[in-house]
């Protein structure tokens, strides 16, 4: 980064200047001091004023604001605006705007409405990239810059996206002969004699395959936009590149985000949800090896054309303010710092009225500031530390949308309610993770709900590490795909058999709750939602205890010794207390150390040159517990707390080992 770059962590916002009389700006910019505001991002829906005309450009406008926020010392994030393009584009050719449901073409007057297949928007949206950063890209005010925004899968329909499908489908398969096999078109009688006869899929029961790949088109497609835009922006500044994410992985971030310099992450919560933020910002931490930026989240409530949400209560828009910064987070953005007065998302909350005055969150936005300057030392000297990996990829978020096995089965909240919240519970800070990423530094894996394990050398990586001494909770529901989707004949499963030694019997769905299950002590063990049961096994801790005769007797979690480590092979989605008895063997196995926590708190260790300690963080507005064993002192308050510590609704604690 920029030597000038603002002391980290910092409060930021969205600021849209465009939008105002400039006569506004110094009461803005006033306002921001107050309120500790160290960083705007502008100009990711300004193209019209950035380009009026093809190739006209005006940018003094922008260089006024960027040099009276300078004067304040208020550093800016600049975003490129090719989710807004100018009308004049949409006429020089209607057809760049998408195509979509029942081939009807998008107007001008939204956002993220032409196609980035379409060579003309291409060629002018690298125009306006370029402009701007041979205008600012040497200045040293702009300490960063965001591509485009919210990027999505536009689900296009038009001529170019067809024959890039097509393109797609060639290079992966290389014969239309292997694509038939891959995809079992016989059945159906879907057979292609050529890839110039496949479709996109739009409507009534497609192939399941076809379906797959043109999710996995469209991610490569927004993929290579991003990357396009990156690669011409490096060429006139230094300073930091991202695209700013939603917490979804159907689009491909660890492809989306390769030729990224850091992770930039949106998301917008009410209370209730809070505490999943937990999830996704243990997901973006990993993505990069440099600290991330929350660049959107609102400061009280959300709204577009009408109000969403209700007032939230005090010390929400303090928590969701910490959250990503106590999670290895530099910034927490805000949008956005001024309510629109006409236009788009008027009811959207904000830290200033249309009128220019505070909302009723201001003293809390600024208090804030206060506290990431109090523990700015602790907080840049030390990084979070994990030693435990939780699977959640791309490619499982697509086969699990186009083919979910099981009705009601969504991936995501499965994985956070039935996996990922039991090893929180225990104190564990895991890094959610993709399949490329190395798994050295790990202790314990968790691979669940990972249809897929056909991923580079993912299959032959995780076999290694568990050899070397690596404890792996896997499944249910994994390694029974392989890459295009299908299922395996050989056996259930791609993998697992072979590594393991074990041999499922039967697969079974069961959501009435016929089957059960007992633990080998003689207590219940619940499960749900699918089952596959394997022959008994003398290494199995749970089996069928009633139910249909012939399931009766049949393990359901085995424990396997594999070379110097342990396999734990899962049958079902377990309850929340049995998860937690099953992520506590684990842990002891793999020599991970855990917490007691109560209720929805986070747990977050840091260490580094600034010491070592927790940050403990109450997600839930209600209240919570966690037992942090030694003495520590709060950064905060300089309080020592040791053993047993309750938190109140939103209470925050930073600790300092002694």
């Amino acid at each position: 980064m920029n030597s000038t770059t603002p002391q980290t962590p910092f409060l930021g916002v969205a600021y849209y200047p465009e939008a105002w009389d400039e006569a506004e700006i110094s009461h803005d910019i006033d306002m921001m001091k107050k309120a500790g505001i160290r960083c705007v991002r502008m100009a990711e829906f300004a193209w019209s004023m950035m380009e009026p005309e093809p190739d006209c450009f005006s940018f003094a406008w922008l260089h006024r604001v960027i040099d009276r926020l300078a004067e304040a010392g208020i550093f800016v994030v600049l975003g490129t605006p090719t989710a807004t393009p100018p009308i004049w584009l949409s006429q020089m050719d209607p057809e760049v705007m998408v195509l979509g449901p029942q081939h009807i073409r998008m107007r001008h007057g939204g956002r993220r409405h032409c196609c980035s297949n379409h060579p003309l928007y291409r060629a002018r949206s690298l125009r306006i990239v370029e402009a701007m950063a041979k205008e600012f890209g040497a200045d040293p005010q702009v300490i960063g810059w965001q591509i485009d925004n919210e990027i999505n899968a536009a689900d296009c329909r038009c001529d170019f996206c067809l024959r890039g499908f097509r393109q797609f489908l060639r290079k992966k398969y290389g014969t239309i002969d292997a694509l038939n096999r891959a995809w079992n078109t016989r059945l159906f009688s879907q057979t292609y004699k050529d890839f110039d006869q496949i479709p996109l899929p739009e409507y009534g029961w497609h192939n399941p395959h076809i379906r797959l790949e043109r999710i996995l088109f469209d991610s490569a497609t927004q993929s290579d936009f991003v990357g396009a835009q990156i690669d011409l922006l490096k060429r006139y500044t230094s300073a930091p590149i991202g695209t700013d994410t939603m917490p979804v992985n159907r689009i491909d971030y660890e492809t989306l985000t390769a030729k990224c310099d850091i992770m930039q992450y949106n998301h917008y919560d009410r209370p209730q949800d809070l505490h999943i933020q937990r999830f996704w910002f243990d997901f973006i931490r990993p993505q990069k090896l440099l600290p991330f930026w929350n660049t959107e989240t609102s400061a009280c409530w959300n709204g577009s054309d009408q109000t969403e949400q209700s007032v939230r209560p005090y010390g929400f828009c303090r928590i969701n303010s910490w959250l990503p910064v106590a999670f290895g987070g530099d910034a927490n953005m805000y949008w956005l710092w001024r309510t629109h007065r006409a236009g788009h998302e008027m009811t959207h909350g904000a830290l200033l009225s249309a009128c220019g005055r505070p909302l009723h969150i201001f003293d809390e936005v600024r208090r804030v500031a206060d506290e990431f300057a109090k523990c700015a030392p602790f907080l840049c000297g030390t990084r979070v530390v994990s030693q435990v990996g939780v699977h959640f990829t791309s490619l499982a978020w697509n086969m699990w949308e186009t083919q979910p096995q099981v009705k009601g089965f969504v991936y995501a909240p499965a994985l956070y309610d039935r996996i990922y919240a039991p090893i929180a519970a225990a104190g564990i800070r895991p890094d959610v993770i993709g399949a490329k990423k190395d798994l050295c530094g790990y202790k314990l894996l968790f691979s669940c709900l990972l249809p897929c394990l056909e991923e580079g050398d993912l299959p032959a990586r995780i076999e290694s590490w568990v050899r070397a001494g690596g404890v792996w909770v896997v499944g249910p529901m994994t390694d029974i795909r392989n890459a295009c989707g299908a299922q395996y004949t050989h056996a259930p499963y791609g993998m697992l058999e072979h590594l393991t030694g074990a041999r499922q019997a039967y697969e079974c769905p069961d959501r009435e709750g016929q089957i059960v299950f007992r633990w080998t002590d003689g207590t219940p063990f619940a499960g749900g939602t699918h089952y596959e049961l394997f022959e008994p096994d003398p290494d199995g801790l749970a089996a069928v205890s009633e139910g249909y005769p012939t399931l009766i007797g049949k393990s359901v979690l085995l424990r396997k010794k594999v070379g110097r480590g342990v396999v734990y092979l899962l049958g079902t989605l377990p309850s929340a207390a049995d998860m937690q008895k099953i992520v506590a063997m684990a842990a002891r196995d793999a020599g991970v150390a855990t917490l007691h926590t109560e209720g929805k708190v986070a747990v977050v260790p840091r260490e580094g040159e600034a010491g070592r300690g927790l940050i403990v963080l109450e997600c839930a507005g209600e209240e919570g517990a966690v037992d942090i064993g030694q003495t520590m002192t709060d950064m905060l308050t300089g309080k020592a707390y040791a053993g047993r510590v309750v938190l109140a609704p939103y209470d925050l604690l930073v600790l300092r080992a002694e």
